[in-house]
This record gives structure tokens, sequence and C-alpha cells, in this order.
């Protein structure tokens, strides 16, 4: 029986996802494991997508106990990332993947298909071990097929190292049986509309893991190598307080970009790059000093305090039972009218007896803030909102 929880699976040290970090900055790795995993909403979201493509695919493929799936298809449909959109962007997946099936099919007739194949790479990479969404071997070609469910970063498919050391997994697995002589590499990335294909010799992949995956990799697993900060830290647990990475960012910021009175375009073009980096980074001390201060640490002129919050009702059906027993039936658009609409449309006082004890304003997530903000510390105003 075939397993789909992706989020209970181990994870290579020296894994094929952040293969781009590791081979940039080589040290990185062993400075990140004094730090925990903090799972985002975004990874959360990510493995849930990938899930359900899988369900979609073995449905397809008809290789797992129909009524296995349906159990497992059902109980993804109660999940806080289930939506209209997300069948859509999966289908989408599923749609190209059986579109490459059928077309293999179609010159080979018993093809290998393995959908959440495990790839292990440890030829070239100590404890090297991936998972790749769909591989398809035939005819001296593997297919590696890799599902990207986000819409922040187009991801390309063209000498994509994760992608790339997944079909090296695959080559080194299946080239001993099937004289395999080309790896083609896609990206299927939904909500972006993009499908990013690199193709790649199966001769030129296994020297471009010799020459340049090997040597990074060693050095990487042994702490070892030079710290280098870019685009790459992104992901990186570290990243918040890599010394490294600030060095970087405040040479950037110590670049002398304004000389004329005005800047010119080309000057701006040159400033855009280099200010969402700075931004990012910003973003990513701010982040960490938040959270450390929810820990209890304090930090110098700073406090925390609520920050903004939206009130919600705590039950839409009661929410129209009670409004439309009051006949207030224009409260739909066509989903139900937020709080702050459907007090406007009701006006506050009428809302406030019909549907005031419907409503609740949450704290606030923490912020941190300068001490002259006029807002109370947090602690004193999150008392209020449990109250």
């Amino acid at each position: 029986m075939n397993d789909v929880q992706h989020s209970s699976r181990t994870h290579a040290r020296l894994g094929a996802s952040s293969s781009h970090r590791w081979m940039m900055c080589p040290p990185s790795v062993k400075l990140s494991e004094q730090f925990e995993d903090r799972p985002s909403a975004y990874a959360e979201e990510g493995t849930f997508l990938h899930e359900l493509c899988e369900l979609k695919l073995h449905r397809y493929l008809g290789d797992m106990y129909p009524e296995h799936i349906e159990q497992l298809y059902a109980e993804h449909l109660d999940s806080e990332f289930y939506s209209d959109e997300v069948e859509a962007v999966t289908d989408e997946y599923v749609a190209f993947c059986i579109e490459t099936i059928e077309a293999v099919r179609s010159s080979c007739p018993d093809p290998l298909i393995m959908v959440e194949h495990r790839l292990d790479y440890s030829e070239y990479v100590p404890e090297g071990f991936g998972t790749g969404d769909l591989v398809i071997v035939a005819d001296g070609v593997i297919e590696v097929i890799d599902f990207k469910g986000g819409r922040g970063v187009r991801v390309d498919a063209t000498r994509n190292s994760q992608l790339m050391l997944y079909g090296l997994g695959a080559l080194l697995e299946f080239d001993p049986l099937y004289d395999i002589r080309t790896v083609r590499m896609t990206i299927v990335q939904p909500r972006l509309s993009n499908t990013s294909i690199y193709e790649i010799t199966a001769g030129e992949l296994i020297r471009w893991a010799e020459s340049e995956v090997r040597p990074k990799a060693l050095l990487a697993y042994e702490g070892k190598g030079e710290f280098c900060a870019g685009e790459w830290c992104r992901f990186c647990k570290a990243r918040y307080t890599c010394r490294k990475r600030s060095e970087y960012h405040m040479r950037l910021a110590e670049r002398d970009f304004r000389q004329p009175d005005l800047l010119s375009d080309e000057e701006i073009a040159d400033i855009l790059p280099v200010a969402e980096s700075l931004n990012s980074w910003v973003q990513d001390l701010l982040a960490y000093a938040t959270q450390e201060a929810v820990s209890g640490k304090s930090w110098p002129g700073y406090k925390l305090v609520a920050g903004r919050s939206i009130r919600r009702y705590t039950s839409e059906a009661e929410v129209i039972k009670a409004a439309t027993e009051a006949g207030y039936n224009d409260i739909y658009k066509p989903t139900l009218l937020g709080v702050g609409e459907l007090e406007k449309r009701l006006g506050r006082k009428r809302f406030g007896e019909v549907l005031g004890r419907f409503v609740v304003k949450p704290a606030g997530a923490p912020t941190l803030v300068p001490e002259s903000d006029p807002r109370r510390p947090y602690s004193d105003a999150a008392s209020d909102f449990n109250e």
C-alpha cells in the first residue's frame, strides 16, 4: 500500500531541494543544524498540494486500491488548504503528467512509471537522496517531472540542481538495465503558467556530478568551504543571524547610488534588485527578532505590541440564520459579506443588536516596534482581547 504522508518522510542532510544553497555556500549546512525547523504555512500547503497530486496520479494509474484513494482524498477535502483553486492547480499538473505518460506509451508499450519515487544519489553526495514526483523510464530516456505549487518565484528547469540531482539518482538506478542516453527534466508550476523543460545527455549529467557536485557536497558534509551570501540564502535556517549575509547586505547598503540630484533610469534599474535583497534581509531580521521577543528576549529600545487584526464571524451559519430571521437577506456577494461590509449594510447599532454576539476580534500577531509607539505592550493588549 502506498504512503502519501509527505510530512512524515525523512529528508537528506544534503537534500536536492536545498542543493543550490549548499553548492554555493557549503558550510551553511553545518551552520544551519543548530537551528530548529519551523515549518511555514507555505511549506505545509506545498506538502498538501503534493499529496493531492500523488493521489490523483495513483487514481489514474490504478496502482492503489480505489477505496483507499477515495478515503485519503476525502480526508484532504477537510484540510484548511483545500479549495477549488487547489483542485484546478493540481488538475493542471496531473493533466500534464498524463499527457506525458500517454505520449511515452505510444512509442514504448511498457515504460516504468513511478510516483513519488525515492532517488538515491549518494554515490556523489554523502547520504544524498530525494523524491521524484514522477519518474518515467522508457527507450533510453528518463523523464523526471517536478511539481511546484508556488506563485511567487518562477522556477526554471535549465541547469536546476534539484532536478539534475533527481535525474542523477534515476540514472544511477536505471542505466545499468535500460542503457539511458537522455535525461529530460520538467518543472510544472501551474500558478505561474510555467512549464519548463531541460534535457541533458547521460554523459553530461555524470560529468556535472563529478566536477561540480561531488567536491561541493564533500565540503558541505564536512562543514568546510567558504561562506557565500546571495539569493540562495532565502531558505537557509541560519539566514537571520548569519554574519556573512549581514556583511553582504551592509556592503550593498553602503553603495553610493545618489550622485546627481535625480537618479537616472539606469541607476533606478540598478537599485531595484539591491533594494529587494536588502528588504528581504531586513524582514528576516525583524521576523527573527520578533520571534525571540515572543520567547522572552528583550531588545533594547523595543517592545512587543498587538498587531492589527481583523474581525471575523464565529459561525457563518449562525450569522446567516440570525440576519435572515431579522429580515436581512441581502448579505451575500455571493459569499457571506465580511464583518466590516455587513456592518455598513445594517448600520453599526443594528449590526451589534443582531449579529454582535457572533463576532470576535482576535488578538493581533506580536509586532516589534520602537518604544515611542503609543500602543500598550503586547501582554497587556493581549489580555484585553482574551477577556
